[in-house]
């Protein structure tokens, strides 16, 4: 019988498993991969949904003149941005898309965390953030 070295780190039983056992789902469940898949799918690329090379190079100007997160400023971090993001979704407000002064530089943490649990709360909450930024609600 061979002896199997066990480390502090993984347990006993990693050493015959290759992959963690799939966790039990029924059928009609679908993961999560399977739902952004589909999301995906729907809605469009970038470019279908008007990031175009004009987009690019307002968003690279934009960054030029205001280069930090402007939401870890709200927390006295400095961060460098790295997008730009529209305050008031584009996809549910589309006439906000090229009006500049709802543009917020961002670091991706703050875009994909921070921010989108603004958005998920509604309106009122995106109305809020732009009242702490000094910016001019919509109307």
């Amino acid at each position: 019988m061979a002896a199997y070295a066990v480390t502090r780190s993984a347990p006993a039983w990693s050493a015959f498993l290759t992959h963690r056992p799939r966790l039990f789902r029924p059928g009609h469940i679908r993961e999560r991969a399977d739902l952004n898949r589909e999301y995906d799918r729907h809605r469009g690329s970038a470019r279908e949904r008007g990031y175009t090379s004009a987009w690019d190079r307002a968003a690279k100007a934009h960054l030029q003149r205001h280069p930090l997160c402007v939401y870890c400023q709200l927390v006295d971090r400095l961060t460098p941005a790295t997008c730009v993001d529209h305050l008031y979704p584009q996809r549910q407000f589309a006439e906000t898309f090229w009006r500049s002064e709802w543009w917020c530089s961002s670091c991706k943490e703050c875009h994909d965390g921070f921010k989108q649990t603004i958005e998920r709360k509604g309106r009122a909450a995106l109305d809020a953030l732009a009242i702490r930024l000094g910016l001019p609600l919509l109307t």
